[in-house]
Order: C-alpha cells, then sequence, then structure tokens
C-alpha cells in the first residue's frame, strides 16, 4: 500500500517536474555614464541570437527565456558608445542582473554649407503679381478660363465678365 501512493504521487508530480523552467533570464539598467540618467529606449541584444530589448522610462530592461549558457550582450544608445560584455553566464530558472554606463559620444557633422538665392524684386512693379503655372490650373477644382482668371489679385468676375480694380490693369495680361 505504501509503495502504491508513492507511485500516484509520483506520477502527479511528474507533469510538474517535466514543465519545469530551463529558462534564465538577464535584467539590468542603462544610464548615462556622467550624469547616472536613465537612458530611455536603449537597445540591448543578445549577440548571435534574436534576443533583445529596450530600456523602459526607468531605464531597465528584461530578457527572458534565455537557455542556459554563455553569452555576449550589447548595449547601444543614439549619441553613446556601444558597450559589449562578453562572458555573461546565464543559469536556468535565475536572472542575471547586468548593468549598463554608457559614456557619451561625439557626433561629429562635415561642413553644412547653405546658399539661398535672394529673390529678385521688381522694383519698378507696385501691384500685385501672380505666376500660374500649368499644374496649378490642373489642382483647381474650377473649369474654363474666366473662372481661373478671376482668382488672380484685383480681379473679379461678374456675368462673366473679368473685371479689374483700378491699379491693377495690367494684372491680367
Amino acid at each position: 500500500m505504501n509503495k502504491l501512493a508513492t507511485f500516484f504521487i509520483f506520477l502527479l508530480l511528474m507533469p510538474s517536474l517535466a514543465f519545469a523552467g530551463t529558462a534564465g533570464k538577464i535584467k539590468g539598467t542603462v544610464t548615462d555614464l556622467s550624469s547616472g540618467e536613465p537612458l530611455v529606449g536603449a537597445n540591448i541584444l543578445v549577440v548571435g541570437t534574436s534576443f533583445g530589448a529596450a530600456t523602459d522610462v526607468s531605464g531597465e530592461y528584461r530578457i527572458s527565456n534565455l537557455d542556459a549558457g554563455v553569452y555576449e550582450v550589447k548595449a547601444s544608445y543614439i549619441g553613446y558608445q556601444t558597450i559589449t560584455v562578453s562572458n555573461i553566464r546565464v543559469n536556468a530558472d535565475l536572472t542575471t542582473e547586468l548593468n549598463f554606463e554608457l559614456p557619451a559620444e561625439g557626433i561629429e557633422v562635415g561642413v553644412v554649407e547653405v546658399i539661398a538665392l535672394k529673390p529678385l524684386v521688381q522694383k519698378d512693379l507696385t501691384n500685385a503679381q501672380r505666376i500660374t503655372t500649368s499644374d496649378d490650373i490642373e489642382a483647381l477644382p474650377i473649369r474654363g478660363v474666366n473662372n481661373i482668371l478671376a482668382l488672380t489679385p484685383g480681379a473679379t468676375l461678374q456675368a462673366n465678365n473679368i473685371l479689374t480694380t483700378p491699379g491693377h490693369q495690367d494684372a491680367i495680361a
């Protein structure tokens, strides 16, 4: 009877032993080396695998479901030097803590030269001038030459006739 009870207990415990976790975890924080401030959105990658994580608002990260073994872990963030740490041992059902302090990296940009041409100003032109291209005309939600000319500053359309206001006689040519 004692052997039978032991056998049934063994059968009840067997599934839990078979499905016991064998995956380990890596967790830690990523901070700025000089200020100690957390770096939000830093990338942490386990080199040679598809595992990785990004830091949260506290600069913390967690990588789960890693098989037991020795790994190389890389931390990177824009504007900071990338750091790779080797020989990180991950044990089954345990969490390995790995913190990164990234030093700032100066980003050098080549010479940027901006050349802007001064627009031509016609000193003898005292009224509004509008240049309408064929692309502008195709994009208009109206039809007919008179309707298009009526959009010119100083011009109005009355009884299908184009009228100009004084001082804008040469606005429509």
